[in-house]
C-alpha cells in the first residue's frame, strides 16, 4: 500500500475534499483548489480544517476569469506543467507515478498525458445540467476522460447508469462510489430524545425542494412543526418572482414552519440530531435530483433518526433507512407513524442497527474500497 499516492484535481467540493484528506492518512496526497479571481474575491475559499494530515500537501491556483472556458488553450500549457510537476514531486516519495483524480471534465485537456492506468475520473453530477448551452463541449470533454481514465467513479447510481449507456466499451470500469460520512455527523449519543413533533430539512432552500408539496403537508399538519435550516439564495428584488419563490414564501410564512437561516457547518449535524424525523422533500422530476447523490442521504442516517424522502433514485437504495412518498397523502401518514413511535425497545434497536449502518459508510470505508480497486493493478 505504500506504493499509492493521489493528486486530487480541483478538489473544490467537500466531498472531494474529504475523500483526498481521509487517503492523505496513509498515502502521499496532493489536494488542489482551481479558482478563477473573480470566484475566489466573492467567496474567499479556505481549507476545511486548519490542521491536515502530515502526508497531506494542499495548494491553490488563482486564475484569470475563462482559464477554463474561452482562454483555455493560452492556460493549457501552464496547467500541463502544473500537473506535471505534481505529479513528479509525488512521484519522488513513492517511486511510482500517483493516481491522478480529475474530478470535472473541463480537466480532460490538462490530463492527457497521464498515463491511462494512473488516470481516475470522479463523476460528481450530470455536467450538462450545469451550462446546458456547453452541452456538446462538456460531452466531448467528459467523454474523453471516460475513455482515457483506468476508472470512473460516480457519486449517484443514476450517473453510473447513464454513463455505461453511453460508453458501453468502458461499462466495467465505471463503479458506484457514494458520498460518505464525515465521523462528526454520526449521533454519539443516538438515546436522547429529539425534539418532539419537528421535523427538519437541512440545506439551500431553493429550486429544488418542492414547496407545493411541503405546503400542502404542512398545512395538513398543524401539530407538527417543520424546521428547514438553510440560506434563501434567492430573489433579489424586482416587481415578479418564479413560483418556487412564492411557494417558498407561503410556506416560511405558516404558523407552524420555522425558518433558521445558514449556520456554522460546525453545528449542522447538532440539528439533523435535534429533529424527530429528517425528510428531503426534493422535486422528484428536477433532473438535478434525479442525477445527484444528495449528502443529505447519509448525514441524515447518520442521525439515527427516522428519514423519509421523495422518490429521488439514489434514496430508493436505501428502503431499510429512508422512507420514500410519492403524494402528500403518504408523506401525513408515514410522519405521523414515526412520530407516534417514540421512544421503545423496538425504536431503540432500530437505532443502534441505522448507527451500525452508517458506520460501514464513513470516508474511511469509502477510502478502503478505493483502495481495493487500485491496488490490484500496481
Amino acid at each position: 500500500m505504500g506504493k499509492l499516492s493521489f493528486l486530487f484535481l480541483s478538489a473544490n467540493t467537500p466531498w472531494v475534499y474529504s475523500l483526498a484528506e481521509t487517503l492523505a492518512n496513509h498515502h502521499p496526497t496532493h489536494a488542489t483548489y482551481f479558482y478563477d479571481w473573480l470566484t475566489y474575491s466573492r467567496v474567499r475559499p479556505s481549507w476545511p480544517n486548519a490542521k491536515s494530515p502530515a502526508l497531506l500537501q494542499r495548494s491553490m491556483e488563482l486564475l484569470p476569469p475563462g482559464y477554463a472556458g474561452h482562454l483555455e488553450l493560452l492556460f493549457r500549457p501552464y496547467l500541463r506543467f502544473k500537473i506535471q510537476r505534481w505529479c513528479d514531486q509525488l512521484q519522488k516519495i513513492t517511486g511510482e507515478h500517483p493516481w491522478v483524480i480529475a474530478p470535472y471534465p473541463y480537466l480532460a485537456p490538462w490530463v492527457r498525458k497521464i498515463p491511462k492506468e494512473r488516470l481516475i475520473y470522479y463523476n460528481l453530477d450530470d455536467y450538462v445540467l450545469y451550462q446546458p448551452s456547453r452541452q456538446e463541449m462538456i460531452l466531448a470533454q467528459e467523454k474523453e476522460l471516460v475513455e482515457a481514465a483506468n476508472i470512473t467513479i460516480c457519486l449517484s447510481q443514476f450517473q453510473v447508469e447513464a454513463l455505461q449507456k453511453r460508453y458501453p466499451q468502458q461499462a466495467q470500469r465505471i463503479h458506484h462510489y457514494p458520498l460518505g460520512v464525515v465521523d462528526s455527523y454520526i449521533n454519539p449519543k443516538p438515546e436522547i430524545s429529539p425534539q418532539s413533533m419537528t421535523v427538519g430539512y437541512i440545506g439551500n432552500l431553493i429550486e429544488r425542494v418542492d414547496w407545493r408539496l411541503v405546503y400542502q403537508i404542512a398545512q395538513a399538519c398543524p401539530e407538527i412543526t417543520f424546521v428547514f435550516v438553510g440560506g434563501l439564495d434567492g430573489f433579489a428584488g424586482g416587481i415578479s418572482k418564479p413560483d418556487w419563490q412564492m411557494d417558498r414564501e407561503t410556506v416560511l410564512s405558516l404558523a407552524n414552519v420555522r425558518h433558521i437561516g445558514k449556520v456554522p457547518q460546525a453545528e449542522v449535524a447538532q440539528y439533523y440530531w435535534s429533529f424527530a424525523v429528517n425528510w428531503i422533500p426534493y422535486t422528484a422530476s428536477h433532473p438535478f435530483n434525479q442525477a445527484a447523490c444528495p449528502t443529505k442521504i447519509m448525514d441524515a442516517i447518520a442521525s439515527t433518526r427516522p428519514v423519509l424522502s421523495t422518490d429521488i433514485p439514489e434514496c430508493r437504495l436505501y428502503p431499510e433507512w429512508i422512507s420514500i412518498f410519492h403524494s402528500p397523502e403518504e408523506a401525513i401518514a408515514l410522519l405521523r407513524k414515526q412520530l407516534a413511535i417514540g421512544k421503545t425497545v423496538e425504536a431503540d434497536k432500530k437505532r443502534l442497527k441505522q448507527l451500525d449502518f452508517v458506520c460501514q459508510h464513513t470516508w474511511q470505508i469509502r477510502a478502503q474500497t478505493l483502495e481495493k480497486w487500485l491496488l490490484p493493478q500496481l
